[in-house]
């Protein structure tokens, strides 16, 4: 008896320690893994180099200034998350945007990567609808500052006013692609 508790011991504790991401839900709407909005990048690279893979991505028109994102990966795993640094003075050297793409996390009120927007819609408050050819279709949160950004198809001309997109009118199969936080 005494060896079996001593090895579902051991078994439990090597099962936590397999784990590469610690799901869960987002404890607020300004951080994931210790990354906060307005941290420094450095504090926030030298940070997760500890726990995780960061890939540094220039993202920027080559004739913009440059903009770099940083891809967030579990030890040898698809992307969890990635942010940028803001573009003005005040905010360029600190995490402006974090962008949550795995459906490892969900928001407090349920909302996960890979819902549909009918899903979204019976979980959460929407306060509006924004498309825009660089980032596709978004749509923003009334319970935080920031919101979802939606998986659509370039193949597929989907019926809704692209100018200026409602709510009622985005169809409720697509898929939630990212969480966004500012």
């Amino acid at each position: 008896m005494k060896y079996l508790s001593a090895f579902v011991l051991c078994v439990l504790c090597f099962q936590g320690c397999n784990r590469k991401v610690s799901p869960g839900i987002l404890k607020d709407y300004h951080s994931i893994e210790g990354i906060e909005i307005g941290m420094p990048i450095t504090k926030a690279i030298k940070k997760l180099n500890k726990k995780f893979d960061v890939e540094v991505k220039n993202i920027s028109a080559t004739d913009e200034p440059q903009v770099l994102e940083y891809i967030v990966r579990g030890r040898k795993s698809a992307e969890i998350f990635r942010f940028n640094a803001g573009y003005e003075d005040t905010n360029k050297n600190n995490v402006f945007r974090i962008v949550i793409k795995s459906p490892t996390y969900s928001t407090l009120d349920g909302v996960k990567v890979g819902m549909t927007v009918k899903e979204l819609k019976s979980k959460t408050v929407l306060k509006s609808a924004d498309f825009n050819f660089q980032d596709g279709l978004f749509l923003m949160s009334s319970v935080f500052d920031g919101g979802f950004w939606i998986n659509q198809d370039p193949k597929i001309n989907y019926d809704f006013n692209h100018a200026n997109p409602s709510l009622k009118e985005i169809p409720s199969n697509l898929l939630i692609k990212g969480i966004v936080l500012f």
